[in-house]
């Protein structure tokens, strides 16, 4: 394994360390996440996606269940990335980068950082072959195989949908998690109240939107007729106008919900904002949380 996704990845946090100064980017993620006590038990029955080297075999053979040393398995944080796919992500931010690529890098940046932490990550995606699902793990080469299959399935259309996922997560992920979503206007509209309470009893949810290209504008490609659109109507001032106004309705209703439920939510439509717009996110869920 070469290491290219960590390389690059390493090299724009250090960019960005080099010019501004970020708890966050130091490694410091405690605030990110809600302090919960576990001085209950020492043991937990085993979940989807534990590392089997923390089952307790001895104690597991005396109940006749599977039991986990909370211990060891809690005291690090999960963090699961939920990252949409489909043929939509073969398109264009609002910024006229490649959509797709741009949430696999804002993924890797988050997980290098994360990993970085210590902390145990997966991912999870919707897929033409079913609900891909990794283990809770961390480290280099973990870090590079997400980082593979991430790209890989950006462009496949599942059945499930966004709110298929969360849903999922709701009802058969037992451990605490912060769960990082990244997809579009499409995908949040996918989650419902009830998904967002759901998932939101027992998990942090932070939000993030990449900006779609607009309808009306310049040089716009339809994905799936194959075609650029037709210049005279795609370059209507007024109708671009009215689309950006629309859609600022339909974020503002999302963020709303989300508020709610104590979801932190930010934008973004370019590889260059990335690392600026993920510590915005974590000081909004920071404060959030505190507030």
């Amino acid at each position: 394994m070469d290491y290219d996704n960590l390389a690059k990845i390493r090299a724009r946090v250090a960019l960005y360390t080099g010019r501004k100064s970020s708890n966050i980017l130091d490694g410091d993620f405690a605030s990110v996440y809600r302090g919960r006590s576990l001085d209950f038990d020492d043991l937990r029955e085993y979940a989807v996606g534990d590392n089997i080297k923390d089952i307790d075999w001895k104690s597991s053979s005396k109940t006749g269940k599977t039991l986990v040393r909370r211990f060891i398995a809690e005291k690090k944080h999960n963090v699961l990335f939920v990252v949409d796919s489909g043929a939509k992500f073969c398109a264009d931010t609002s910024a006229g980068e490649d959509k797709g690529a741009l949430a696999v890098d804002i993924f890797g940046t988050i997980a290098y950082l994360v990993d970085k932490h210590g902390d145990d990550f997966a991912l999870m995606q919707d897929t033409d072959g079913g609900t891909y699902f990794s283990y809770f793990r961390s480290g280099a080469a973990h870090f590079e195989n997400l980082m593979s299959m991430c790209r890989g399935n950006i462009d496949k259309n599942g059945k499930n949908g966004i709110g298929g996922l969360l849903d999922y997560i709701s009802e058969n992920i037992r451990r605490k998690m912060v769960i990082i979503l990244i997809t579009d206007m499409a995908g949040m509209e996918s989650v419902n109240d009830k998904i967002l309470r759901k998932v939101t009893v027992n998990n942090d949810l932070l939000v993030i939107n990449i900006e779609d290209a607009y309808l009306f504008g310049y040089d716009l490609f339809d994905v799936d007729r194959g075609e650029y659109e037709d210049e005279y109507t795609s370059h209507r001032e007024k109708l671009l106008q009215a689309e950006k106004k629309e859609r600022k309705k339909r974020y503002d209703r999302h963020l709303e919900d989300f508020r709610r439920y104590g979801v932190s939510t930010i934008t973004i439509e370019k590889e260059s904002e990335i690392i600026d717009r993920v510590v915005e996110l974590f000081e909004r869920h920071r404060h959030a949380n505190i507030s």
